[in-house]
């Protein structure tokens, strides 16, 4: 069993920003952006959120798996999704 399955699920709120294309920010959901660390809410300025979910670690993401997620969130507070390099897959 791992450490995600004995924790369990993971309420968090998923953030886009406009100067950031196709980039998504993991936070937990009690985690408000006039909360979030200076150079990450540099970063994201101006966000907004996109939806709020409950991740598991058996739920299917688009782009990541939840294991990866959560962990990340668990270890520095957030997880950033990034746009797909355009380079790879050539």
């Amino acid at each position: 069993m791992s450490d995600i399955d004995a924790v369990g699920a993971l309420e968090v709120d998923v953030y886009k920003t406009a100067r950031r294309p196709q980039t998504f920010l993991y936070v937990p959901r009690d985690l408000q952006p006039d909360q979030w660390p200076s150079d990450l809410a540099e970063l994201f300025a101006a966000p907004q959120k996109v939806l709020s979910l409950t991740l598991t670690a058996e739920q299917p993401l688009a782009a990541q798996s939840a294991t990866v997620v959560i962990e990340a969130i668990r270890a520095r507070g957030y997880f950033m999704q990034l746009p797909p390099d355009p380079l790879v897959g050539r």
